[in-house]
């Protein structure tokens, strides 16, 4: 699985929602132990502050579906604290980017990804960006031919994922 932004948890799908439980500890091990992991980066680079976040805002959101959360992760989001700070668009565009390649539906919605993702751009320091669904299509063949590859089931998972190399190419095609 994967770090989510939390401005996604609305829409994350149920086994992804619930699946944070256990890279929640891989995020915590690399922000500890490997501050460099090209698959993870720009989380890290949003420190402690932000998993502090992600941990409370999942909490909200596991509650809301009425799913089970552990003592482990209620008693840190209710203990540690920490300052809203907004996830960029890049980096949320790529998580639905992946997530419409996995043929992962969004949840309680009848939206489709690109329309999330518009929703997005329109809170984000990039609005004068024409993205239109002709690019958002590049953007998902791009990312295929170059950070999936299928796996034994025949399903779409990330290969050598370098997502600052994903971000730079997202910025440079689309602004």
């Amino acid at each position: 699985m994967r770090i989510i932004p939390y401005e996604l948890y609305k829409y994350s799908p149920d086994l992804c929602l619930t699946a944070l439980r256990k890279e929640f500890g891989m995020y915590d091990y690399c922000l500890n132990v490997n501050p460099n992991n090209k698959a993870m980066q720009p989380f890290l680079d949003l420190k402690r502050n932000y998993f502090n976040m992600l941990i409370f805002k999942w909490v909200e959101e596991m509650t809301k579906r009425g799913h089970y959360i552990n003592t482990f992760h209620s008693f840190y989001a209710e203990n540690n604290s920490f300052e809203p700070i907004k996830t960029d668009f890049f980096l949320i565009l790529e998580c639905i980017i992946q997530w419409d390649l996995k043929d992962f539906y969004p949840y309680n919605t009848k939206l489709k990804w690109y329309e999330i993702s518009l929703e997005y751009l329109k809170n984000s320091d990039y609005k004068d960006s024409d993205f239109s669904l002709e690019k958002y299509s590049h953007l998902l063949e791009w990312y295929k031919n170059n950070f999936m590859s299928l796996n034994n089931s025949n399903n779409l998972k990330p290969k050598n994922l370098d997502i600052l190399k994903v971000i730079e190419y997202f910025k440079i095609f689309l602004l």
